[in-house]
């Protein structure tokens, strides 16, 4: 099964409540792999201790870039005029590609009339398949500077993330998506069984998580909401799950326990002593595996 952790905007504790998720699914219920697909800033895996082992490293080859051959350009400046992405300036009376903004779509070799420009395949980034301090097996995507984000990558490491759990007889995935509703948001939700809204009590987290949850729709997705540092207003939480009408996992408070677990990169879900947070996530859990597994 393949659970998605979504918030629609970033900082509303997507990763916190992904890699507890993990290692609770892990520990109680035949084990969890988990899938960090923000690609453009993955940290999953800091979340959950840190590497422990590379297990596998892999180029991913999708992206293309424009190159100048200026032995044949002529310096007419088309190519600057076509490009919409400000990806070409003028540097010594010639055009300069800035690759960190090229999207390679062929506009500018289209138009050259003296064919001194040529698209050529580039490097996207790396998928990685990691063992974490914690025990837990993660797959992410890591993107070069400037690389293509697109849904593609998500995608694959999506598939590598099920791979692995079945070769590890795993049941779960877990799949911390990234914040907002773009392309990879997209591919993270495709095809996945669950999904997990996380929300904190503002208006803009509020916004994002309508947003999730229409694409979610489309996918016919069954999806919860988790309320996260509720206590930073209650009266706005409320209204959060009134405005969403989802079925509600749990309220988990706002607590600076949360803030020095990230820092010592130490998961809440493997502390000794308990807390009202570990507590918090405890009932989330459980809610969640009452109503996949009911």
């Amino acid at each position: 099964m393949e659970i998605v952790i979504a918030s629609g905007k970033g900082g509303t504790g997507k990763t916190f409540l992904a890699s507890n998720l993990s290692i609770f699914f892990d520990r109680r219920l035949g084990g969890a792999v988990a899938a960090d697909a923000d690609v453009e800033a993955p940290d999953l895996v800091l979340a959950l201790g840190g590497e422990k082992t590379i297990i596998s490293r892999r180029e991913v080859w999708e992206s293309a870039k424009a190159h100048i051959d200026y032995s044949l350009c002529t310096g007419c400046m088309k190519c600057l005029e076509v490009c919409s992405f400000d990806a070409i300036i003028v540097e010594d009376s010639k055009p300069k590609i800035i690759e960190e903004f090229c999207e390679g779509c062929g506009a500018c070799a289209i138009i050259c009339p003296s064919k001194a420009i040529n698209v050529e395949e580039a490097l996207t980034g790396h998928l990685l398949t990691v063992e974490s301090a914690s025990g837990i097996h993660v797959v992410m995507g890591d993107l070069e500077v400037g690389g293509r984000n697109t849904g593609h990558i998500v995608y694959a490491v999506r598939e590598d993330a099920k791979k692995l759990a079945g070769q590890l007889g795993k049941r779960f995935v877990i799949v911390d998506a990234a914040p907002g509703i773009g392309c990879p948001v997209v591919s993270s939700l495709s095809g996945a069984d669950v999904l997990l809204i996380v929300v904190e009590p503002t208006p803009q987290s509020l916004q994002g998580a309508r947003r999730v949850l229409e694409v979610a729709r489309a996918f016919r997705l069954r999806s919860y909401l988790v309320l996260n540092k509720y206590d930073l207003s209650e009266e706005f939480s409320k209204k959060v799950c009134e405005k969403l009408g989802l079925d509600v996992l749990g309220w988990i408070p706002y607590d600076e326990e949360i803030v020095e677990s990230y820092t010592m990169m130490k998961p809440i879900a493997l502390a000794g002593s308990r807390s009202r947070v570990k507590s918090a996530l405890e009932e989330v859990f459980e809610a969640l595996v009452e109503k996949i597994m009911g």
